[in-house]
């Protein structure tokens, strides 16, 4: 067979294999870098999009050959989906789990015209009790899918059965449970997520200073922080970096400033050596103050950029942040549950985000930064 012979046969095959391949609206969003809402508004010519996303998303249906038939078929029309979430409850409006709840609202109305639809509930991350309350207003709804942040082992694992009696499937975001049969999990490596906060402590201390781990929340032995620390501990047993400082941790179940005061005043006093502090959870900026307010020369460690955090960071109170992309999680929940219900796709069991390492001098970078991922995710 000629070269010429070879080359026609191979290119027939190619077109072959391009036209058996179905080009979902998802496949648009993804190759203009839209959300799937702007792709949608295009094709039924509703609502506003500018002339030059338009121009760009029919030349990708063009380029793509996508056909909106196959869309409407695949999606069984007529078909709801019903999403609950069950999230602590934000301790203000700038709270940590605001970030998650605007990821699941905003990405829920984003698919609301493909039957989803989203109801959120929240609980006091302080009191097992409401959290139990609010697993039987969910169970209620009876859900097609549920979004669950397990801060309470014990409950949850009561919740998840009754989940699973009742075939709803269910994510983990944030933190999980090991050996539940959850479709998936969205958010940090826990464990690893505490190993980088180890070796970024080690980083900025002397091999003699003390070290305390501040888990602020109730029942420690019921909650995911306790991968955290443990994690934070892995870092400093491997190496040759503990020296001869001494590792302490504390609870403090309250976010409650006078609560946080009576502690770490009676820490501080019988540990006059520790000068290093890492905050497990968001609520670095509470402990941050604190030592700002006691002149003690304290370098500190947290998760998230929340508000209180960044002020704390610029006035240099807070050596690192490390970002676990909460909006992102709840984000891919949706999306994950989306394509769950209509494509009856399978997603991974983990599905890790990215540990963004965040410090005063990338910090005006990061609050402009738009997550990866989201652009094709929430309304444009």
């Amino acid at each position: 067979m000629c070269a010429h012979t070879l080359i026609n046969s191979f290119s027939i095959k190619i077109k072959f294999v391009v036209k058996t391949k179905k080009t979902t609206i998802q496949d648009i969003a993804n190759y203009v870098n839209v959300s799937v809402g702007t792709v949608d508004r295009v094709i039924h010519n509703r609502g506003h999009v500018s002339t030059a996303k338009r121009k760009k998303i029919m030349e990708a249906i063009e380029i793509l050959d996508f056909n909106p038939n196959f869309l409407a078929s695949t999606l069984a029309l007529g078909k709801q989906y019903r999403i609950c979430s069950l999230l602590p409850r934000p301790s203000s409006t700038q709270g940590y789990w605001t970030l998650p709840k605007d990821g699941i609202e905003q990405t829920a109305a984003d698919y609301k015209d493909y039957g989803i639809t989203h109801h959120s509930f929240d609980y006091d991350p302080f009191e097992e009790s409401s959290y139990s309350k609010k697993t039987l207003a969910v169970l209620e709804m009876q859900p097609d899918g549920v979004i669950l942040a397990p801060l309470f082992e014990e409950e949850s694992i009561l919740f998840i059965k009754k989940l699973e009696e009742k075939k709803i499937p269910y994510i983990f975001i944030d933190a999980f449970i090991p050996n539940q049969k959850n479709l998936c999990y969205i958010g940090p490596d826990l464990k690893g997520s505490g190993y980088v906060a180890g070796k970024l402590m080690s980083s900025i201390l002397n091999s003699q200073d003390d070290i305390l781990i501040l888990n602020l929340v109730k029942g420690l032995e019921n909650s995911h922080l306790g991968i955290i620390e443990k994690g934070f501990r892995e870092f400093f047993d491997s190496t040759n970096n503990k020296g001869s400082r001494k590792i302490k941790s504390i609870t403090i179940p309250s976010i409650k400033k006078e609560d946080i005061t009576i502690e770490l005043t009676k820490y501080h006093i019988k540990n006059p050596g520790t000068k290093g502090v890492f905050v497990t959870n968001s609520r670095a900026s509470l402990i941050a103050h604190y030592h700002f307010l006691h002149e003690l020369p304290v370098k500190m460690i947290g998760f998230d950029m929340l508000q209180d955090n960044i002020l704390e960071m610029k006035n240099g109170n807070i050596d690192f942040l490390i970002s676990q992309r909460p909006y992102f999680q709840g984000a891919m929940a949706v999306k994950t549950l989306f394509h769950y219900f209509v494509y009856k796709k399978i997603p991974p069991k983990i599905q890790y985000v990215p540990l963004d390492i965040i410090i005063d001098q990338n910090l005006d970078y990061y609050i402009n930064f738009k997550e990866p991922g989201t652009a094709n995710l929430v309304q444009e």
